[in-house]
């Protein structure tokens, strides 16, 4: 829940960006808040475990649990509605030939792996 899926290959990560710049930058929101979330979780367990030792341990802690685990779900959220604006757009990737596909205006759009190695040569 709190880590979001993760790009296999630059590829895959740029062609996505290409297809679908709002969902791209959703989709990092969405990571940084499940990251909040994980660390927030923790923070909380740490919290809580040293206010239990000090006898001053109170109920209304657990919401910052639940807190963690509402941005854990946010996250997750975004990254699927992210993905899914992809989607709209046919977006795929294929691992064996590492290239992204997408169809935009009525046009297959590609972005290979020489595509990559060019950019990064400049």
């Amino acid at each position: 829940m709190f880590v979001q899926p993760m790009w296999s290959d630059e590829v895959e990560r740029i062609g996505f960006r290409r297809c679908a710049p709002f969902g791209y930058t959703l989709h990092g929101i969405g990571g940084l808040l499940g990251f909040v979330g994980l660390l927030l979780l923790f923070a909380t367990l740490v919290y809580s475990a040293y206010r239990g030792v000090r006898s001053t341990f109170d109920a209304s802690l657990l919401w910052l649990a639940v807190a963690a685990f509402g941005l854990g779900v946010a996250g997750r959220l975004l990254t699927g509605f992210a993905r899914s604006l992809a989607r709209r757009k046919a977006y795929r990737y294929d691992y064996e030939s590492r290239v992204s596909r997408w169809v935009e205006d009525g046009v297959e759009r590609t972005y290979t792996f020489d595509d990559w190695q060019a950019e990064r040569e400049r």
